[in-house]
């Protein structure tokens, strides 16, 4: 898909949120396509999945309503680096 925004650039690829479930899954532990973030910027409340993930040396998730960044996340060998921006509400299971 291309960039329906044009903050990107109209040629620039991306997924949807849902497209990196697995890696989310893998930094954080659990499902994240279902959490609602509520962007900082323009106030967009919005499932991670419906957020459009651009890949390049790392994975960055933008809201699905300004192209704010709402995650970055790249994967170094020995660490991933995360950087989590507007409001997230997460409920995690205790094991």
């Amino acid at each position: 898909m291309n960039d329906p925004v044009g903050i990107v650039g109209d040629d620039a690829p991306w997924l949807d949120g849902n497209g990196v479930a697995g890696l989310l899954a893998e930094v954080f532990g659990v499902e994240l396509s279902a959490v609602v973030r509520e962007c900082a910027s323009c106030g967009t409340a919005a499932p991670v999945g419906a957020h459009r993930a651009y890949l390049g040396a790392g994975v960055v998730l933008r809201c699905p309503g300004c192209a704010d960044v709402a995650i970055r996340i790249v994967r170094l060998p020995d660490r991933d680096v995360v950087q989590v921006r507007g409001s997230w509400s997460i409920e995690l299971p205790r094991p």
